[in-house]
């Protein structure tokens, strides 16, 4: 559904009409909405991670290290923090091992407190902590540090009138649902529309729950009945 076609399906379950219901009030609700479905989305997916489709850039956010700079801020659209890398002295990258502070008894200051190349991470607010300290001499420094992220979904601006939700097309009218609901103020109406969205977000959640990475896939002989006859 474009956002067009979602304003109409609004206005077809308020029965309003652009002037009863301003595209102002109606695409803020909206966007509630559309961040609302995202964060059942993250909640739901395990290995497969959700990013908006209408994004313009991968979910990968990379800077610049300073030699012996421990603290290195997120961005601000940072949802959730997928994985962290650094590139080393010879342009190769590898992953960080995820580090909290309470399992160790030292204090922060004192851990790792040298600086070298880094094999731990800690999130701490909105920064990345990196441990030990990077250096010139083990670290690629320019661009060197990478976070995989989930982000924020790209809100619909007022003036949209083609974009489409950056997720599965069956769950477009959740958000038709949850700005109806923010408008609507007769109960029966109301309580007809909440029930109509929950069991539409069961759906959505059912099915960003599997879809999982790819496994390892185990294959039966079909000649064979079980399994104790070729093991």
């Amino acid at each position: 559904m474009t956002i067009n076609e979602i304003k109409a399906d609004i206005y077809f379950q308020t029965g309003t009409t652009s002037a009863t219901y301003p595209t102002t009030d109606l695409i803020r609700n909206v966007n509630i909405a559309y961040n609302d479905v995202a964060r059942l989305i993250w909640s739901s997916t395990g290995g497969w991670q959700f990013d908006d489709s209408n994004a313009t850039t991968l979910p990968i956010a990379k800077t610049t290290m300073v030699h012996n700079q421990q603290d290195y801020s997120l961005p601000s659209t940072t949802q959730k923090v997928e994985a962290v890398v650094v590139k080393d002295i010879g342009g190769e990258w590898f992953k960080l091992k995820p580090f909290d502070i309470h399992d160790t008894e030292l204090a922060p200051v004192e851990y790792m407190d040298g600086n070298g190349l880094p094999l731990y991470y800690d999130l701490v607010g909105r920064s990345v902590m990196l441990y030990p300290s990077p250096s010139s001499a083990y670290c690629t420094l320019a661009s060197g540090l990478g976070v995989y992220v989930s982000r924020d979904v790209t809100e619909f601006p007022v003036t949209a009138t083609s974009t489409v939700p950056g997720f599965a097309l069956p769950f477009h009218r959740l958000l038709s649902y949850g700005a109806s609901i923010d408008f609507v103020q007769d109960t029966n109406q109301r309580n007809m529309l909440v029930q109509l969205k929950d069991r539409m977000e069961k759906g959505l959640i059912n099915f960003y729950a599997k879809r999982e990475v790819e496994g390892t896939t185990a294959i039966k002989p079909r000649h064979l009945k079980y399994w104790r006859q070729y093991v």
